[in-house]
C-alpha cells in the first residue's frame, strides 16, 4: 500500500503527529477503512472528512443504512430513512473521493430496511452523481428480497400477511461480488450491520474474528470515540485493528471501545450473527502512543452447527390519529390517571364499544411529568381513528373533575386542526431466523453489475487537500477523561459507571 510511514518518523518529518494519526511501519501489510457516520445520509463534517481520506488514504470507504430503530414502517410504506437531498450530500463526497483516491465505496441496507426499491433508489442517486461529475465507475447491487416460497417452506406464521419481506444478509455476498463483477461500488439490500465491512477485510484476507468485531464497532462510526462522534478510520491486518478517530477532540479509550459491545446486545460477550457467533470474552484493547487510539484483538469467532439468517416481514396494523395538547390546571394534574382513564377512556368506550377489545382498536395516552402530552387512537381504518382521537380530545376539554373552578377548556392546544391523522401502522409479522445453506445463491441473493459514467474528470490525489486545513487541526488536544470518586455511601447509577446500556438488541427484546 502507498502512504505508509512509521510512527516515529512521522514525528520527525511531519506536524501530523501533533493531529495525532498514529501508523503501522511499512513492514507491515494492512488495510484501511473509513466510516463517516453511523447511517447514510446523515450529516458528517466536511473538513474531517477530507482529512481522513487524504492523509489516511483508505482502501475503502464502508457505510451501512440499516436500522429498524424507527419501527416497521419503511419496508412497508416504501420511505427511506432521509430524504433524497440528504442522501446526495453525502454520497458525493464519498464518490468524489472515490474517483480521485481510488478506493471502493460499499453500502448496505439501502434506504434504511434495504428493499430492492430502496436499493434501486439509491443506485439511481449514485449513477447520477456519477454522471453529473464526469466520473465512471464499474458498481454492482446485491439484493435481499426473499421469495415468499422459499420462507413458506420454512416458516408458516406471518408470510402470508406480509407486504414485504428482506434477509439480513451475511458477508459471504460482499465477498462473492468482487470476485465476479470486480465493481468500484456495490449498494446491497438488507444487511446484518457488520457485513460489509466484515467482508472488505475478509476478502483481503483478514480473519473472521476480527473481521466481524471490527464491523460490529464501525457500524456505528465513532460512536465509541470520547465524546462520540462520526468519522472513524480503522486500521486492520491478520488479527487486530486500530481505531482512531477523525475529530482530533475525539479519542478511543480501551474502555469505550469495550463498552460498545453494550449497544444493542442481551449479552456484551457473545454476539450473535450470520453463521455464527462472536465471543468477546477474551477480548483485549491498548491505547496507543498517540493517545487517541486504541488496538483491539482477542475475540474469537465459533460457528454455528447451521447458517442462519434473520428475516424482517411487516404486515399493516391499522391507522392513527393523535391529538397533542396539554394540562396546566394543577387540580386535574394531581388526579390525571384517574381523570383519563375512569372518566375520559370510559366515556370513549361507550361511544366506540369495539375501543380495547382488539389489538387493532386502542386508546393510547402519554402523560409526561403529571401533565398529558399525546393521545394515540388506533383502529382499523384512518376515519374511525379520527374519530376516537376527536372523542377522546373533547372529552379532555370539557370533562368535570371534583375541585373543578375553571368554567370551561381544561385544555391547551398547540395545534389546529387539532387531530392529526398519523397515517398506517405496521407491525412486524416476520422476525424470524431461517436456516439456509447457500449463502450467495442467486435465487435468494441476486447480484447484478453495471458500468456508468464517461470519464471525462481529471483524476488528482490531491484533490483532498482543498477541503481541509492541516494547520487547523495542529495543537488540537483531546477532550479530556472526567473520572468519578468511588461514593462513600448510597449512589446514583450515573455515579458509580461511565456507560449504561440504554438500548435494547431489537425491537421485540
Amino acid at each position: 500500500m502507498s502512504h505508509l510511514i512509521s510512527y516515529q518518523s512521522l514525528w520527525k518529518i511531519s506536524p501530523r503527529q501533533l493531529f495525532g494519526i498514529a501508523r503501522l511501519t511499512k513492514q507491515e501489510v494492512e488495510i484501511r477503512t473509513l466510516t463517516a457516520n453511523a447511517m447514510l445520509g446523515y450529516k458528517y463534517k466536511s473538513d474531517h472528512f477530507w482529512l481522513g481520506i487524504h492523509e489516511y488514504r483508505p482502501d475503502a470507504i464502508v457505510i451501512d443504512s440499516g436500522s429498524t430503530h424507527g419501527g416497521p414502517f419503511k419496508l412497508d410504506m416504501g420511505r427511506n430513512t432521509v430524504a433524497d437531498e440528504s442522501y446526495i450530500r453525502g454520497l458525493t463526497p464519498y464518490i468524489t473521493a472515490c474517483a480521485h483516491y481510488g478506493m471502493k465505496l460499499l453500502i448496505s441496507s439501502a434506504g434504511g430496511d434495504g428493499s430492492g426499491k430502496h436499493v434501486a433508489e439509491i443506485l439511481a442517486i449514485v449513477d447520477k452523481i456519477i454522471e453529473d461529475n464526469g466520473f465512471k465507475f464499474k458498481s454492482a447491487t446485491i439484493g435481499a428480497a426473499v421469495p415468499r416460497e422459499l420462507i413458506r417452506q420454512k416458516l408458516k406464521d406471518g408470510i402470508n400477511s406480509a407486504v414485504d419481506v428482506v434477509a439480513q444478509m451475511g458477508p459471504e455476498p460482499f465477498i462473492k461480488t468482487p470476485k465476479e463483477e470486480t465493481p468500484d461500488i456495490i449498494v446491497a439490500g438488507r444487511a446484518y450491520n457488520p457485513s460489509p465491512f466484515a467482508a472488505f477485510c475478509m476478502n483481503l484476507g483478514v480473519e473472521r474474528a476480527p473481521a466481524f468485531r471490527l464491523g460490529k464497532i464501525l457500524e456505528c462510526g465513532s460512536q465509541c470515540a470520547v465524546p462520540k462522534g462520526r468519522l472513524m478510520i480503522a486500521t486492520i491486518r491478520k488479527g487486530a485493528f486500530d481505531l482512531t478517530p477523525c475529530n482530533p477532540i475525539e479519542r478511543c479509550t480501551p474502555i469505550s471501545v469495550a463498552a460498545h459491545s453494550l449497544y444493542e446486545k442481551t449479552r456484551p460477550d457473545r454476539i450473535p450473527g450470520p453463521g455464527g457467533v462472536l465471543h468477546l470474552d477474551q477480548a483485549q484493547y491498548k491505547v496507543l502512543e498517540d493517545g487517541r487510539t486504541t488496538r483491539c484483538w482477542g475475540s474469537r469467532f465459533v460457528p454455528t452447527p447451521a447458517y442462519q439468517i434473520k428475516l424482517e416481514g411487516v404486515s399493516l396494523v391499522g391507522h392513527r390519529a393523535i391529538f397533542i395538547d396539554r394540562f396546566r390546571d394543577p387540580i386535574v394534574i394531581s388526579q390525571i390517571d384517574d381523570f383519563l382513564e375512569n372518566r375520559v377512556r370510559n366515556h370513549t368506550r361507550g361511544l366506540f364499544p369495539e375501543l380495547d377489545k382488539f389489538d387493532d382498536c386502542c386508546l393510547i395516552f402519554h402523560v409526561y411529568v403529571g401533565a398529558l402530552g399525546e393521545v394515540v387512537a388506533q383502529a382499523p381504518t384512518a376515519a374511525k381513528a379520527m374519530a376516537i382521537c376527536n372523542s377522546a380530545r373533547v372529552s379532555c376539554l370539557h370533562f368535570y373533575y371534583p375541585g373543578i373552578l375553571a368554567t370551561t377548556g381544561n385544555l391547551a392546544s398547540p395545534l389546529s386542526p387539532h387531530e392529526q391523522d398519523a397515517g398506517a401502522v405496521f407491525k412486524f409479522s416476520l422476525y424470524h431466523l431461517m436456516e439456509i445453506k447457500d449463502t450467495t445463491g442467486p435465487i435468494l441473493i441476486p447480484i447484478k453489475s453495471s458500468t456508468v459514467g464517461a470519464g471525462t474528470f481529471v483524476k488528482d490525489e490531491n484533490f483532498g487537500k482543498q477541503f481541509f486545513n492541516l494547520g487547523n487541526f495542529l495543537h488540537i488536544s483531546p477532550e479530556d477523561i472526567k473520572t468519578k470518586s468511588i461514593p462513600t455511601g448510597p449512589a446514583t447509577m450515573r455515579d458509580v459507571t461511565g456507560v449504561v446500556r440504554s438500548k435494547n438488541s431489537g425491537p421485540l427484546s
